[in-house]
């Protein structure tokens, strides 16, 4: 099932492809993520959510990206990723916010500028924490 409208917490156009405009989540997708930012208790701004095929290929994304709206992933439905900014965030929030994101279940990336959040544990896939190329994990 999918969805496409805005969400408790998240307004339709920070959920939408900076590309087409598109905006289709995993159902699943949409329920955890306001489960994830309630749970947080502080505002969660959204440097990218959905991403059509085209604007994928343009930021560099994965070509099996879980942000993109058109899943290529069989079991996927839309959407199942975003990328959070936490460049102002102090090192004791970031860890508190991977700890919290992992313990429900979440798959987190860690980059300089924004942490990576998704739902591949609902198809079927290992929850995993990682960091981008040339980022330290917080210690």
């Amino acid at each position: 099932m999918i969805w496409t409208t805005g969400l408790p917490f998240f307004s339709a156009d920070e959920l939408r492809s900076h590309g087409d405009g598109s905006l289709i989540l995993d159902v699943r997708f949409a329920a955890a993520l306001p489960q994830l930012r309630s749970s947080w208790g502080r505002p969660l701004n959204l440097n990218s959510c959905c991403r059509d095929p085209a604007h994928n290929a343009s930021v560099g994304g994965h070509p099996r990206s879980l942000h993109l709206t058109i899943p290529f992933h069989a079991s996927a439905a839309g959407t199942m990723a975003a990328d959070i900014s936490w460049s102002s965030w102090a090192m004791h929030d970031r860890l508190a916010f991977v700890t919290l994101a992992a313990s429900l279940g979440w798959s987190v990336g860690r980059a300089r500028t924004f942490v990576h959040v998704d739902r591949r544990v609902d198809i079927g896939l290992p929850r995993v924490d990682y960091n981008y190329a040339g980022v330290r994990a917080p210690s």
